[in-house]
C-alpha cells in the first residue's frame, strides 16, 4: 500500500495566502484612499488660506485709483474734442468781425451758422477734481450771443459797431475757454501719469505676493506629498506582515515534504517508505501451534 507524498497542508497553505493576500490589498487600497482625500483636503485649505491679509485693501485702493483715472481721462478726452471745435470757432469769429467791418451780411450769417454748429458740438466737462469749470457748460447753455447781420443792419455803421461789439465780447469768452481747457488737459495728463503709476505699483506688489505665495504653496504642497506617500509606505510595510498565516502554512508543506521524525504524527502519515504500515504498541505474539 503506497500514500501519496503530497502535504495534507499544501492547500490550506495556497487559501491563506490568496486570502492574506486579497485582504491586505483591499486594506491598503482603502488606506491609499484615505490618505489621498486627507492630502487633497489640506491642499485646497492650504490655498485658500494662502492670500496675503494686504492684498484685498491694495485691490481696493487699485479699484479707486482706476475710477479715478478713468474720470480723469474722460475730461482730457472731452477737453482734447471741445478744443478742435474751440479752433474752428475762433477762426469762425475772426471771419465774423472781416464780414461786419465790410457789410457783408452774406459771408457774416454763413459764418455764424458755422459757429452755432461748433458751439453744438462742444460737450460739457463733469466736475473732477484739480481741474477748472472751463465755461463750456455756460456757453451751452446761453449760447454765443450774437444775432443775425439783419438784426444789426450791417449796412449801416451803427449796425456794424453793435455786431463788432458783440463778436469781441463772444471772442473773449472762447478765448477764456480755450486757454481753461488747455490747462485742464495738461492737468489731467499729469494726474493720468501718477495715477496709472500708482495702479502699477500696486499691481506689481500684488503680483509679487501672489507669486512668492504660489512659490511657497508649491513647496508645502509638494512636502504634503511627500508625507502622504512615506505614511502610505509605512503602512504598506505594517500591512505586510499579514501574510505570516501563508508563510505559516508554507512552513508546514515544506516540512511536510522532509522525512517526519520518528514517532511523529507526520510519521504516520508519511507514505515515503514502502511499505506504509501503522505501527502498534506491545503487539501480541502469535503462537501457532505444530501439534496436530
Amino acid at each position: 500500500m503506497t500514500i501519496s507524498s503530497t502535504s495534507p497542508f499544501a492547500p490550506f497553505a495556497q487559501i491563506a495566502a490568496t486570502s492574506a493576500q486579497s485582504t491586505a490589498n483591499l486594506r491598503i487600497q482603502a488606506v491609499d484612499n484615505q490618505l489621498t482625500a486627507q492630502l487633497n483636503q489640506k491642499i485646497a485649505a492650504l490655498q485658500a488660506a494662502a492670500q496675503n491679509p494686504a492684498v484685498p485693501g491694495l485691490q481696493q485702493q487699485a479699484s479707486q485709483l482706476s475710477t479715478q483715472l478713468a474720470a480723469y481721462s474722460k475730461a482730457q478726452s472731452l477737453s482734447s474734442q471741445n478744443g478742435v471745435a474751440l479752433g474752428d470757432l475762433s477762426l469762425r469769429l475772426g471771419n465774423l468781425a472781416t464780414a461786419a467791418q465790410n457789410g457783408d451780411a452774406t459771408t457774416f450769417d454763413q459764418n455764424l451758422g458755422a459757429i452755432n454748429t461748433d458751439i453744438g458740438i462742444l460737450q460739457a466737462i463733469p466736475y473732477t477734481p484739480g481741474l477748472q469749470n472751463d465755461g463750456v457748460a455756460a456757453l451751452l447753455a446761453n449760447g454765443i450771443k450774437i444775432q443775425s447781420s439783419a438784426s444789426y443792419d450791417l449796412s449801416t455803421p451803427t449796425g456794424q459797431a453793435q455786431a463788432e461789439s458783440d463778436i469781441q465780447a463772444a471772442q473773449t469768452v472762447i478765448n477764456n475757454i480755450t486757454t481753461i481747457s488747455s490747462t485742464n488737459q495738461t492737468i489731467a495728463a499729469s494726474v493720468i501719469q501718477s495715477l496709472q503709476g500708482q495702479i502699477s505699483g500696486i499691481d506689481a506688489q500684488v503680483s509679487a505676493d501672489q507669486t512668492n505665495l504660489l512659490a511657497t504653496d508649491a513647496q508645502q504642497i509638494a512636502n504634503l506629498k511627500q508625507q502622504e506617500q512615506e505614511q502610505f509606505h509605512l503602512i504598506e510595510l505594517a500591512f505586510g506582515n499579514s501574510g505570516d498565516i501563508a508563510s505559516m502554512m508554507q512552513n508546514f508543506e515544506t516540512s511536510a515534504s522532509t522525512a517526519p521524525a520518528t514517532g511523529s504524527v507526520l510519521s504516520i502519515l508519511d507514505s515515503s517508505g514502502s511499505d506504509a504500515t501503522l505501527p502498534l504498541a506491545n503487539p501480541p505474539t502469535s503462537t501457532v501451534s505444530t501439534t496436530a
